[in-house]
């Protein structure tokens, strides 16, 4: 049986803020890792550089993620206020509570 729209946009923010988990834990290394390069100073600094900009991206990635969950929540949470239907909305709310706590940071 094919998804249900409430299904497909509680799973759409589901998948965003797990994204969001991963970059988090993403930059963490990748700072981690770039804090090692500068200490060492046999690295190439050709080498570093580019850690530094993958850092960067990461970095300048979150605030568009940020966006996403919070236009995805919004839409979630009026799809739910008009919904009529008989499927169980708690994992949807779930779902909009998690985006909120993510969003409150």
């Amino acid at each position: 049986m094919a998804p249900t729209q409430l299904e497909i946009k509680e799973r759409a923010l589901k998948r965003l803020c797990k994204e969001e988990k991963f970059y988090q834990k993403e930059l963490e290394d990748q700072k981690e890792h770039v804090k090692k390069l500068e200490a060492d100073p046999s690295v190439d600094s050709y080498d570093l550089k580019k850690q530094i900009e993958v850092q960067q991206d990461t970095e300048r990635l979150l605030p568009e993620l940020y966006k996403k969950i919070r236009e995805f929540r919004d839409d979630l949470e009026k799809f739910l206020e008009s919904y009529e239907g008989t499927e169980d909305l708690e994992p949807a709310k779930a779902a909009i509570a998690e985006a909120d706590i993510l969003l409150s940071k």
